[in-house]
């Protein structure tokens, strides 16, 4: 990977936003949206567990339990901070919806997803010096 500075700044801010959408306060978007809160719990650490399975350079077993623990003390961490306020509830469910999700992304990156950075420069390089 040519990019891995911007991939991995990238995933920083995905966190950091992640967490900021986590945190505050539940207002318009979910009542208009009206979505599932586990299935966007889910797809989000699907997201995650791509995107950091993706950035590493080790893809031993060793690696991804690594990945998997890093991604469920997010978790976690997340649930207790949300605990912290007066409008957000941590919730058990929460945390088995984000454990399925990380489960679901590492048969994506079992799949072969594990070499999406690759894919993108390729064809983001391709196309840029054409």
């Amino acid at each position: 990977m040519k990019l891995t500075w911007l991939w991995w700044s990238l995933g920083a801010l995905l966190l950091i936003a992640v967490l900021f959408i986590c945190l505050t306060p539940l207002g318009v978007p979910a009542a208009v949206l009206g979505y599932n809160d586990k299935l966007m719990h889910a797809l989000t650490f699907v997201l995650l567990t791509v995107w950091f399975g993706g950035l590493q350079r080790d893809q031993s077993l060793r690696a991804r339990v690594i990945l998997l623990a890093a991604l469920c003390t997010y978790g976690v961490l997340i649930e207790i901070l949300q605990s912290q306020t007066a409008y957000r509830t941590a919730e058990l469910a929460d945390l088995l919806a984000d454990l399925l999700g990380i489960v679901v992304g590492l048969g994506l990156l079992r799949a072969g997803f594990d070499s999406w950075p690759a894919w993108v420069e390729r064809y983001v390089l391709r196309r840029r010096y054409k």
